[in-house]
């Protein structure tokens, strides 16, 4: 019987150690990190705010938890107390909206190092929707956090912001208040999400990728959007207001900056749709998973050349809308275009440096 006794024993002292020596293999993959971007829709003529933003935060508590979370469209105060005390375990959260109108709320599971807000200088085209928000206050707006994670041996600019609902040439100013911006922050990599209601065909997308140096995540998850089939603004929706498939909602990102390292995409999924009838906005979620490669990217002269046919011919689209747009405050904005495609043309200036550094 001692026999056995000692001979079982040992059995089971080997698989056990074969285990550990198993569960304990290194994972060799570079670290990696998720962005999580949602618009809420808490607009106060918006039904159930409180039972779909307490779904919204236990969803979030209940999936695999992204390291951050953008919102957009968190206007009430009630709406931002209730995402606080659901959340608040689980992230460091940034609600500029406590002090401006600008319905944006960013959640981190890392280390946050600093916080910006500006409001967009143009902010309305003037219509009867313009004249209400402007009654209230409310105002378009982008929200800077500089973010580290545990694991990661650099920090991120992380951009959360709402484009304006209806007008082209107010986005595209809002566009080039981003890069300018950027231009002064040129040190860290950048990811920008939100909802820039434009779609993927859209001059201001396109418009975004040129001026930003950026890529779009989903883009590059899929390899390449779809014809059909896919939206983030959807017609079957019940909470939505259109009647035909849209995407309004994207996660950009951008390898300038001083680390040697590469951003990549891992993973892209729409998720955040509740059920058919219980939706939880009337927006859909994107989710991206990004590693972070220790080789840094390059991209060749070719590919260059093609980024500046592309940039060219989008400056040249957006040039129209911005001549087209009478009043005053778009002619500094089409002046600051022109001297960007003027540059781009001669291939030198601030503003061909930093498109140039794309990677």
């Amino acid at each position: 019987m001692k026999l056995k006794a000692w001979l079982l024993g040992g059995a089971l002292l080997m698989s056990a150690q074969a285990f550990a020596e198993q569960y304990w293999v290194p994972d060799n993959r570079p670290p990696r990190f998720c962005l999580q971007n949602f618009n809420a829709y808490g607009p106060v003529y918006a039904k159930g705010i409180e039972e779909r933003t307490g779904r919204m935060t236990a969803l979030l508590q209940g999936i695999p938890k992204c390291d951050v979370v953008h919102l957009q469209e968190v206007w009430n105060d009630s709406q931002i107390n209730q995402i606080e005390n659901d959340l608040k375990r689980q992230y460091s959260i940034s609600a500029p909206n406590k002090t401006e109108r600008i319905g944006v709320m960013s959640l981190f599971m890392g280390d946050v190092k600093g916080t910006e807000t500006h409001s967009f200088t143009v902010n309305n085209e003037g219509g009867v929707l313009d004249t209400v928000r402007e009654a209230l206050n409310v105002k378009k707006a982008f929200h800077v956090v500089k973010s580290g994670f545990f694991g990661i041996d650099e920090d991120f600019y992380f951009i959360n912001t709402h484009l304006h609902p209806t007008s082209e040439a107010v986005r595209l100013t809002q566009v080039l208040d981003l890069l300018r911006w950027r231009m002064e922050h040129q040190d860290l990599k950048m990811l920008l999400s939100g909802d820039f209601n434009a779609n993927v065909d859209s001059v201001e997308r396109g418009f975004v990728m040129a001026t930003l140096a950026t890529r779009d995540a989903m883009e590059d998850a899929m390899g390449g959007y779809p014809k059909k089939g896919y939206c983030t603004y959807c017609a079957r929706n019940p909470l939505g207001w259109l009647f035909s498939d849209q995407v309004f909602d994207y996660i950009f990102y951008s390898n300038v900056g001083a680390s040697g390292t590469t951003l990549q995409v891992v993973d892209g999924q729409v998720n955040m749709q509740g059920t058919p009838r219980r939706p939880l906005s009337d927006h859909y979620g994107v989710r991206v998973q990004f590693s972070v490669d220790p080789k840094t990217s390059e991209t060749n002269a070719l590919g260059l050349e093609l980024r500046r046919s592309y940039a060219l011919d989008n400056f040249a689209k957006a040039e129209k809308i911005l001549a087209a747009a009478k009043e005053p405050e778009f002619k500094p904005y089409l002046q600051a275009l022109r001297k960007m495609t003027e540059q781009l043309q001669a291939k030198s200036g601030a503003f061909w440096n930093y498109f140039s550094s794309f990677r």
